[in-house]
């Protein structure tokens, strides 16, 4: 419950001037007798999906193989007479809220009706619409101003959510996209290790050539040295010159082996630089789908303020596809509150597997530029001989997926 001084300062000069009476508690409404405005959204935000089925399970009424929108349902419609189920719901949401609504209940009406709206405005308002919605004698006009700003809260969290789910399909595509060339980058890198393992060793070789040249340099030096100066002198010259030509041929070999060499190294570590520029680019990827899937999850709460509370809980089969995609499908469906079931498609020694997943699903997906046109076949019969719709998609990417699974009243699937 938001603090007194907050309401106070958001609610200024709009506090209602009304009956300056308190509301006697003891005249509060019953859960039945609620303006049927609120009977929808009490169910929905004042009540979890847990408390729901406790309430039915204690009424005598079961809530297994039913959804949430049809345990929603029955509760809704128990609120229009007293009945059982009607009483126990009643008991839970005062033994919930009542010690929160207590103090609300003896303020004046237009020191309520101002708390009440500064609290939707504050987003904090669960318990204060169960104090709203039991207060007799509230003027039409405040409880309609307070429905529009609850059922236009749902439109723009469905909103927002199908946003969200829109932008984190392109960005698994991009991810794909970004995984593929960093395979490419580290092909090369290993392509260029190899070549430049190949020079070293051959620049290894050189200098021991080099060495074995210096040697006998040196030991021509040495027997010159112990010749008479005099003996033989022309044609020790002519030897020393044709050794030095040949020197300098190696040795201008060897210096263009090292400038070689000094090429491939420099090269080698910008590539390397490039490589680690990759690396963190795609750790970067990978940090922003983690928040934009944290927030799709975050938004994805079904409840009755839930545009698409009627995809919660269903099995979602998708039969062929990207093997090493699954997990991204399963973040997309799971993520969203959905079962996800897989088969590779391929049709060898696996038909009785798919044809008991498929009986069990509620919306079977079939990209065709994934599946076989046997495979294709086979999906369409046993989707016809077990009465399922199966939606055959152009292709099998998260942007397509994801299109099909939140088009949840769509019942145009053709299977040809």
């Amino acid at each position: 419950m938001i603090e007194n001084k907050q309401w106070v300062q958001t609610a200024g000069k709009d506090i209602i001037s009304w009956n300056e009476q308190k509301i006697d508690h003891k005249t509060q409404l019953k859960f039945w007798e609620v303006d049927h405005l609120f009977k929808c959204p009490v169910v929905g935000i004042c009540l979890t999906l847990s408390e729901q089925k406790q309430l039915l399970k204690k009424a005598g009424l079961s809530s297994k193989k039913k959804s949430s929108f049809e345990i929603h349902e029955i509760l809704v419609a128990s609120s229009e007479n007293e009945n059982r189920l009607a009483q126990r719901a009643d008991s839970m949401l005062n033994r919930k809220f009542g010690k929160e609504i207590a103090p609300l209940l003896k303020l004046e009406h237009g020191e309520f009706m101002a708390y009440c709206k500064a609290a939707f405005d504050f987003g904090d308002y669960v318990g204060v619409l169960w104090a709203l919605a039991v207060t007799p004698g509230l003027p039409g006009e405040f409880k309609k101003e307070i429905f529009g700003k609850i059922h236009m809260g749902m439109h723009w969290n469905g909103e927002q959510s199908s946003k969200l789910k829109q932008k984190l399909a392109r960005q698994q595509n991009e991810l794909s996209d970004m995984r593929q060339s960093s395979k490419s980058a580290a092909r090369s890198r290993h392509l260029l290790q190899e070549e430049n393992e190949g020079f070293r060793q051959e620049q290894m070789n050189l200098e021991i050539r080099l060495a074995a040249v210096e040697k006998e340099k040196n030991r021509l030096k040495k027997e010159l040295a112990e010749l008479d100066n005099g003996f033989n002198a022309a044609k020790l010259e002519k030897i020393n010159l044709v050794l030095k030509k040949k020197l300098e041929v190696l040795c201008g070999s060897c210096k263009e082996d090292k400038r070689q060499m000094l090429l491939l190294k420099e090269k080698n570590v910008e590539l390397l630089a490039e490589l680690e520029q990759q690396r963190e680019l795609n750790h970067d990827f990978r940090e922003e789908s983690r928040e934009i899937i944290e927030e799709v999850l975050a938004l994805n709460r079904c409840d009755a303020s839930c545009p698409s509370f009627d995809l919660c809980k269903k099995r979602v089969l998708i039969v062929g596809g990207i093997t090493r995609m699954e997990s991204l499908y399963r973040g997309l469906i799971e993520g969203s509150g959905g079962v996800f079931e897989y088969h590779d498609g391929f049709m060898k020694n696996g038909i009785k597997r798919l044809e008991s997943r498929l009986r069990r699903a509620d919306v079977v997906l079939c990209p065709v530029n994934c599946n076989s046109h046997a495979a294709c076949s086979i999906v369409k019969n046993l989707a016809k001989k077990h009465n399922k719709t199966v939606h055959m998609m152009a292709n099998s990417s998260l942007s397509s997926v994801s299109r099909v699974i939140w088009d949840a009243n769509n019942d145009s699937a053709i299977i040809n």
